[in-house]
């Protein structure tokens, strides 16, 4: 894994180089996702509905949800349809 150094404007805001951009898959004007990790700042690609849905499986039990995963897939790909 190759490290690169980038400015940190005074808003806060970094520029991410083409190149790494290109390699995982993010888009301008488009949106990633961010965690911190042990002091570290995370950046990835938008999670996709078929992502979400295997990282949500086994999570929602059947009788505790006042919403149906199916209505849930629904519902994302109404907002990823609208971007």
């Amino acid at each position: 894994m190759s490290v690169e150094e980038v400015d940190v404007d005074d808003k806060g805001r970094v520029l991410i180089p083409k190149e790494v951009r290109d390699k995982v898959g993010l888009k301008a004007g488009g949106k990633a996702r961010m965690k911190v990790e042990n002091e570290k700042i995370i950046i990835m690609p938008p999670i996709s509905p078929e992502e979400f849905i295997e990282e949500m499986e086994g999570c929602i039990k059947e009788g505790t949800s006042k919403i149906s995963p199916l209505k849930l897939k629904e519902i994302w790909e109404t907002v990823e349809k609208q971007e």
